[in-house]
């Protein structure tokens, strides 16, 4: 028997699952109508602005849908992705004089060695990550709140630790993270993919993974089951700060500088694209390659409304009655499965 006769079985119900899910005909709906009523909606350049889009509201995405399966939310992604990059940057800068190098230069231009700067970042995503899951898990703090304060002192913070002025990222390895490709693809994206496998590994391959499962679908079951929820509360929080600072990462190295107004409302983005996804927002229904799907058809259709020069305001609003929409269709969709 061959490996195409073996793989055949498993490869066909995958394939007419794909073709039943309403998120992938929307997909090709959105493309289709990019096609017909663009020239440039197909394009080369166009697509590999997808793609960094992609890479960046996919990474804030992947993180939010971990701790919407426990029956939480984050609201402190969007304002953790700009302050992890800005403390790298700042304590880099003081860190420069110590060792007799000024790496902070003339127009509030950085200009030091980039890897520590993304590597403080990646460790302040966890740590306050991890902080959030610790008041939501341990102290019993809902999580809407215990987020909604960290978004509003993060965002705070933003603004004290730049003085209200933007830093620039002056980096030939931040320009390529920024504007490298490989094999055509932005590295952006191979990030982003690297990541999403690694949490399908864990999420949906491992019994620890299973776990989150549990805990959002009936929390006082897993306890009894011998779930230390606490612990995975926690994991699912500092998951979602790692994701948030490898987004911010991309973000401002696309941008080669980061300010401290910037990605307001990319919080709400990352939670309607985990809802497009098919995640429930009460927990235990979802999947990182759901999510994959959302954040390619949110991306496709805010690119189409952008090329036919559909303004930010409207865009915004679009964004508000999708993710009403989703909210209302998951709840539609639940209740049918509890039924």
């Amino acid at each position: 028997m061959s490996v195409l006769e073996l793989s055949t079985p498993r490869v066909a119900p995958f394939l007419r699952g794909l073709l039943r899910d309403p998120i992938i005909w929307l997909i090709l709906l959105i493309f289709a109508v990019g096609a017909l009523t663009s020239e440039y909606y197909l394009t080369a350049l166009n697509i590999e602005n997808l793609m960094r889009s992609i890479a960046v509201i996919g990474l804030l995405s992947l993180g939010m849908t971990v701790v919407l399966l426990t029956g939480r939310i984050d609201l402190s992604v969007a304002a953790l992705m700009i302050f992890s990059v800005i403390v790298g940057v700042v304590v880099m800068a003081e860190i420069g004089p110590m060792l007799g190098s000024r790496w902070l230069v003339r127009g509030n231009t950085y200009a030091g060695p980039i890897v520590p700067v993304i590597l403080i970042a990646l460790a302040t995503g966890i740590a306050v990550g991890a902080l959030n899951g610790i008041g939501v898990a341990y102290f019993k703090v809902a999580s809407f709140i215990m987020t909604l304060v960290s978004l509003t002192a993060l965002r705070g913070f933003n603004y004290v630790l730049t003085n209200g002025h933007p830093y620039y990222l002056k980096a030939p390895l931040y320009s390529w993270i920024g504007d490298g490709k490989i094999i055509g693809i932005p590295i952006s994206f191979v990030v982003f993919l690297l990541v999403l496998l690694a949490l399908m590994g864990f999420i949906n391959g491992s019994m620890r993974g299973g776990r989150f499962y549990a805990i959002g679908g009936n929390e006082k079951a897993a306890l009894y089951a011998g779930i230390k929820a606490q612990r995975y509360v926690m994991l699912a929080y500092a998951i979602s700060g790692l994701c948030a600072a490898l987004a911010g990462v991309i973000f401002t190295a696309r941008l080669k500088s980061v300010d401290a107004p910037l990605a307001v409302g990319y919080e709400l983005t990352a939670i309607a694209i985990a809802v497009i996804g098919g995640t429930a927002l009460a927990g235990g229904i979802g999947s990182p390659w759901r999510t994959l799907l959302g954040s390619i058809a949110f991306a496709a259709g805010l690119n189409l409304l952008a090329i036919w020069g559909v303004g930010t305001w409207y865009q915004n609003l679009a964004i508000g009655v999708v993710l009403i929409l989703s909210v209302g269709l998951s709840k539609m969709s639940r209740k049918k499965i509890q039924a």
